[in-house]
């Protein structure tokens, strides 16, 4: 395949610039990147006249299976949402309505430009099922706690073992996280079996950390001291990817630069569950990775990760009045190369270089009408994080194989995805 004519996306050094190059890729690898690539005989060849090239949006904090939740529920604090809204419903869901859930969340990852989700949720064998049938890359898990007693939790254990054990080792796009829930919701006895899991399977760690203020007392009150000395000392030595951390203070940032992990920024999802705003401008001051997230539905209304970077750039400006804060520079490496490093798929994806995997989106910018908010396109990194949404993006391609041209879909039916919800 050989993509031509676009404006690419390029990462150098720890700038973002726009450049006139073509992208050829060989199975599923971007084999080279370069001005007038000629076509060999029969390869197929995808013009990006007018469209933007860049790397595959990367969601590093999902719930796949709650697009049911979509536009519930607003106006609820962080734990009257858990405790009185979500948790009861998600008791009595079924297998079935988490796979028919998932599907839909991935028609609308892969239709925005998302290449790669980490999740956290449970039913995972339906959701690991949906993402295989799309050919979606992804990162799942078992979520695990016992605020609701030990027979409840030893179940999660197993059902994340399971999981694990009968993955299907060829399938590259799928990989996995220990996942215990939350600081507030795990004892020292899960948390501590969270990390021998890691261990023995060599995998990271991915849990909500100081999401809202309630949790820097009830985290302090069952584990004796405060969130970020937990955190330190049931997963140091472990990559730990964080999501959220919107309460953290100076000693905990000074406490998570020993430790190697990074923060998922959910700036939607924070905002509509009163949470406040995470000072990400602040963690990347002090060496913390930063990248983005959406939550689920429920909290963060849609999975368009240009939303989400969007927010995440102009809020900054609410907490960081005349002072250098982050741009829209940022924001695309948020929801890129950040999100690889944080996933520890750098090596992989979250950027177009030659060697990794093809995850690439084309997004139109073409001077018309519908791309209105786009005219004129004088600086087209800007253009893409302040006005682009997911609409804008046209192609989709994940493992250097085609999942959306031109709004087609390969493999997933739209209208039969959508029609399981129309009277839901």
């Amino acid at each position: 395949m050989l993509i031509k004519n676009g404006n690419v996306i390029i990462f150098e050094a720890d700038d973002v610039k726009v450049k006139k190059v073509d992208i050829k890729i060989k199975d599923n690898i971007i084999e080279k990147i370069a001005e007038d690539i000629k076509p060999e005989e029969n390869e197929e060849v995808i013009d990006a006249t007018n469209k933007v090239v860049m790397p595959g949006l990367i969601n590093t904090h999902a719930h796949i299976a709650m697009s049911i939740f979509r536009g519930t529920f607003e106006g609820c604090d962080l734990y009257t949402w858990l405790n009185q809204k979500i948790w009861p419903i998600e008791a009595k869901l079924t297998k079935e309505e988490v796979y028919n859930a998932s599907r839909l969340s991935i028609l609308e990852m892969i239709s925005t430009g998302t290449t790669c989700v980490n999740d956290h949720y449970f039913f995972s064998e339906e959701i690991r099922k949906a993402l295989t049938e799309s050919k979606m890359r992804a990162v799942i898990t078992r979520v695990l706690m016992d605020n609701d007693g030990k027979e409840a939790s030893e179940n999660r254990i197993n059902e994340f073992i399971n999981l694990y054990e009968t993955r299907d080792k060829d399938n590259k796009l799928i990989t996995y996280s220990v996942a215990p829930h939350g600081l507030y919701t795990c004892s020292g006895e899960v948390l501590a079996k969270a990390r021998e899991l890691a261990i023995k399977y060599n995998l990271p760690v991915h849990i909500h950390f100081l999401e809202s203020i309630n949790e820097v007392e009830d985290i302090k009150n069952l584990h004796g001291i405060r969130a970020s000395e937990v955190l330190k000392k049931y997963f140091d030595g472990i990559h730990t990817i964080l999501a959220h951390g919107v309460k953290l203070d100076d000693e905990d940032i000074e406490i998570l630069k020993t430790m190697d992990c990074g923060i998922s920024h959910n700036p939607l999802s924070n905002l509509r569950l009163g949470c406040k705003i995470a000072d990400t401008t602040k963690y990347k001051q002090n060496g913390i990775n930063v990248a983005l997230g959406t939550d689920g539905q429920g909290s963060g209304n849609n999975l368009d990760m240009f939303e989400a970077m969007k927010m995440a750039a102009l809020i900054q400006g609410g907490i960081h009045e005349n002072e250098e804060r982050l741009g829209s520079k940022d924001a695309i490496k948020m929801a890129t190369i950040n999100g690889a490093k944080l996933l520890g798929l750098e090596d992989k994806i979250g950027s177009i270089e030659e060697g990794k995997d093809a995850d690439i989106i084309i997004v139109d910018i073409e001077p018309n009408l519908t791309n209105i908010k786009l005219i004129p396109n004088k600086d087209i990194i800007s253009n893409l994080v302040y006005n682009t949404d997911g609409k804008n993006v046209e192609t989709t391609i994940i493992n250097g194989e085609v999942l959306m041209e031109k709004r087609k879909f390969k493999y997933l039916q739209p209208e039969k995805i959508i029609e399981k919800f129309i009277a839901f």
